[in-house]
């Protein structure tokens, strides 16, 4: 029997997405984003609090870059979260190797191993002190470790880290359970 609980949004699992952007000066900068996804085929969203450098600095130059952040790089990824742009230059303290993307004017940090060039293509003030970004990828590289033998991402060499908002800790993807679009069948 289901027990009425505390109101509250209870999705899962919450990519830790690590949002990488370049500020005027072009000094590159990160944060970790937990609210987001794939919003279409090639189309991610990010919700973020409007006074963040990095809300700051994808105003300026309509770029982004996604990297999902991983297991084996679970304290690089916090890091990012708990430490504010405006107060140090993130990347640089912890020796981060950043090169700039080919498509958009933004950086790629080659210690995670995916990342996803972003154009803006919609930005809205949510009005709670909130901020909505809508970009298209435009070009996605990944390390050849977690790629298949037919060149498509294989979540389970990636091993990305998803936030649990309940219990504020970091989780795993689990194993596969069922193949999608087909195991229903049988209900039909």
């Amino acid at each position: 029997m289901l027990k009425e609980i505390k109101t509250r949004a209870i999705i899962a699992p919450h990519p830790v997405l690590i949002v990488a952007t370049y500020d005027k000066d072009k000094n590159p900068d990160a944060m970790n984003v937990a609210w987001g996804g794939q919003c279409w085929d090639n189309k991610i969203a990010i919700n973020i609090s409007s006074n963040h450098k990095t809300t700051e600095n994808i105003r300026k130059t309509g770029a982004m870059t996604v990297h999902i952040a991983d297991e084996e790089r679970v304290e690089l990824a916090d890091y990012l979260g708990i430490v504010s742009g405006h107060d140090k230059t993130k990347l640089s303290h912890v020796h981060a190797t950043v090169v700039p993307a080919e498509k958009v004017m933004a950086p790629i940090i080659e210690e995670f191993i995916l990342a996803m060039e972003c154009k803006v293509v919609s930005i809205t003030d949510i009005g709670d002190g909130g901020t909505r970004i809508v970009a298209e990828v435009v070009r996605t590289v990944a390390d050849d470790t977690i790629l298949d033998e037919n060149g498509k991402v294989d979540y389970s060499k990636l091993k990305p880290i998803t936030f649990d908002s309940e219990s504020n800790t970091y989780r795993t993807l689990g194993p596969v359970v069922a193949k999608a679009f087909s195991v229903g069948k049988k209900l039909k």
